[in-house]
């Protein structure tokens, strides 16, 4: 049998990409992060299905877009 990947997914909240070291920032350094994205698949572009932070969470979990797994708004 093949042996299965592991799967981390990093989710952070008020982050942005030009903000970290592994994306290019000169100053800022995250050594923790920086050392999983030298490690791994690092992700240049990424399309939302909402530009709310938590129907975006739920989407990405379940596979399932906002207006099909009832989250809309945040704390719903």
């Amino acid at each position: 049998m093949p042996r299965q990947p592991n799967f981390l997914l990093v989710s952070t909240d008020q982050q942005r990409a030009d903000h970290l070291g592994c994306y290019g920032n000169p100053i800022v350094r995250k050594p923790a992060i920086d050392t999983l994205a030298s490690r791994g698949p690092a992700f240049g572009n990424f399309f939302v299905a909402s530009p709310i932070c938590m129907p975006n969470r739920v989407a990405i979990l379940t596979g399932r877009m906002p207006t099909t797994n009832g989250t809309r708004h945040n704390g719903i």
